[in-house]
């Protein structure tokens, strides 16, 4: 799907959902691959009470706030329009926003006031089995004073669940999105504008339980586009080097040794395909990788469930001249779930990103999270999350750069239909590239409706 297909439906789409607003008057992540031999109810699965202890994948960064009002307790929640067997669930949130640093540079720095308008329509099925759910959703940025960073952003996801038995299941995520790069990106190229990107990913697993084993398999395909921006100098720089293929496979299995713990082993191996057969450095960047980690899976006492994986991951690049990654890998994800009301998500990970950083292959991420949530009445949510990470660029020396970001969100909600919400968010990057270093904070104020 084009960028520019996806932008010509934004404005028809968003002003769609707000007339159906006004009408109606509104991630898991993979973990211990124990069944779990416990008797009692776990908290984190319960269907009612505080939603903020369903669990979480700190790897999921597309929602960010937008789950907020997902979390308050389920008297507070949206009651939607029956429709069959599928509930409908519009929404419509508005924020209001100060970024101190829009551009996000170290001189030069600019602050600005914008606004966004976010209409998202859902629809959820109820079956007894399998399952099925489509979100469509339209984010529209309206700056005070520098109009070049306008843009309207385009989200549709679906992902569905087929239960051949108890035993066995099939799960598909598929999104299409037409969005910009963040101004903080390290490829960010300094335009007049954001850079558009727009791409397709896809998701296919299967997954099956014999006895104290379980096998998972995953296959994923992912189209990523890049499009033209403008410079001041009058020529525009095009980032069509930066279109690819990525392809993905995952093989997961486990074995529960005893109530609680499982020996987990993971082979992973992608392969990435360029468009173009070279960059505009003149660097065949295609490349494949590969990563095998074993470690241990955890649900314990129905309060601590997650993975601690080790092993090593390799990145090797078709361009001799182009450094190939390769050392230990590390994959840490776990939920904690102190009281029925709180849930705390550590997460640590070794990851290597693309980045067209003149003589780098690419860019190894060395990151820690930790996100946690607290129920503190049953319609106030509140949120905290703080991230550490140490980017190397392979193959360079001088750009590395360590960066840090604290967030702290709370949610309110009036009645199921109405509640508001808050933000204050700080990024300080320092990069041993002086002119890459920057600080950033961020001031948020949000209301929504929802049916």
């Amino acid at each position: 799907m084009s960028g520019r297909l996806l932008a010509t439906a934004g404005r028809p789409a968003g002003l769609a959902a707000t007339g159906m607003l006004l009408a109606l008057s509104l991630s898991q992540p993979v973990l211990a691959d124990s069944k779990g031999t416990q008797s009692q109810t776990d908290p984190r699965r319960q269907g009612s009470g505080a939603n903020v202890t369903k669990e979480l994948d700190p790897e999921d960064n597309t929602k960010g706030s937008r789950s907020d009002s997902e979390r308050v307790h389920d008297s507070y929640q949206a009651k939607g329009v029956e429709m069959g067997q599928f509930l409908f669930l519009p929404k419509l949130e508005t924020d209001l926003l100060y970024n101190s640093n829009l551009y996000a540079t170290k001189t030069d720095v600019r602050g600005e006031f914008l606004s966004v308008m976010r209409p998202e329509l859902k629809l959820r099925s109820r079956f007894k089995e399998h399952a099925l759910n489509v979100t469509l959703m339209a984010e529209q940025y309206l700056h005070r004073r520098y109009h070049r960073d306008n843009r309207t952003d385009l989200l549709a996801e679906v992902d569905g669940r087929y239960d051949f038995s108890s035993d066995t299941q099939a799960n598909y995520y598929g999104q299409a999105f037409a969005r910009h790069e963040d101004r903080g990106s390290p490829d960010d190229v300094r335009g007049l504008s954001p850079t558009p990107t727009s791409g397709v990913i896809n998701r296919g697993s299967v997954k099956h339980q014999f006895g104290r084993y379980t096998v998972l398999g995953e296959v994923g395909v992912d189209r990523r586009a890049f499009g033209k921006v403008g410079t001041a100098a009058g020529p525009s720089i095009d980032n069509s080097d930066r279109d690819r293929v990525e392809l993905l496979g995952r093989l997961r299995g486990s074995y529960e040794m005893f109530p609680g713990y499982a020996f987990v082993t993971e082979v992973s191996a992608n392969d990435r395909i360029y468009d173009s057969s070279r960059d505009r450095n003149g660097f065949d960047r295609n490349s494949h990788g590969y990563r095998v980690e074993t470690g241990i899976g955890v649900d314990i006492s129905q309060l601590v469930r997650g993975d601690f994986l080790v092993g090593y991951f390799a990145q090797n690049y078709r361009d001799q001249r182009l450094k190939d990654p390769n050392g230990f890998s590390l994959r840490a994800t776990f939920n904690w779930t102190p009281t029925p009301l709180t849930i705390v998500v550590p997460s640590l990970e070794r990851t290597v990103n693309e980045t067209t950083t003149f003589g780098a292959s690419s860019m190894v991420r060395n990151s820690f999270s930790v996100t946690v949530r607290h129920e503190l009445e049953r319609n106030i949510v509140l949120t905290g999350y703080g991230s550490v990470a140490y980017d190397q660029m392979s193959g360079i020396t001088n750009q590395n750069a360590w960066s840090y970001e604290a967030r702290g969100r709370a949610i309110y909600a009036f009645t199921p239909e109405l509640f508001t919400g808050g933000e204050i968010a700080y990024r300080s990057k320092h990069s041993e590239l002086s002119s890459s270093s920057y600080n950033q904070t961020i001031f948020m104020l949000r209301l929504g409706l929802q049916y």
